[in-house]
């Protein structure tokens, strides 16, 4: 749960500007000691280890000021972003989230 809410954390600071890519990037590195990007963080929060995390929590979890809710919708972007940010239209990685959410013009 501590990859899921670091990963949450850094994407909200990015789409808010209160962080570029990079900071993310390094912020990530120094948190879980692993080679983490913001790419990484997205690849994972749309995969099966953290939506299976989310799912597992109660409904209405909260902890650190996060809510199960919040990260359901990091959840979202996530795999939004990753299935269609790639020019060539190419997902940027193979969860089953990230595929439901290809060639869709929104959330």
């Amino acid at each position: 749960m501590v990859k899921v809410k670091l990963a949450a954390i850094a994407l909200a600071a990015v789409l808010s500007d209160r962080m570029t890519d990079k900071e993310a990037g390094r912020f990530l590195r120094e948190a879980t000691g692993t080679q983490w990007s913001l790419l990484t963080c997205m690849q994972y929060l749309s995969g099966k280890e953290a939506t299976a995390a989310i799912a597992a929590l109660p409904d209405g979890w909260t902890e650190d000021g996060m809510t199960k809710k919040a990260l359901e919708q990091a959840i979202k972007v996530a795999a939004f972003a990753v299935a269609n940010a790639h020019p060539n239209g190419m997902p940027l990685c193979a969860s089953d989230l990230a595929k439901q959410y290809q060639g869709r013009g929104t959330i």
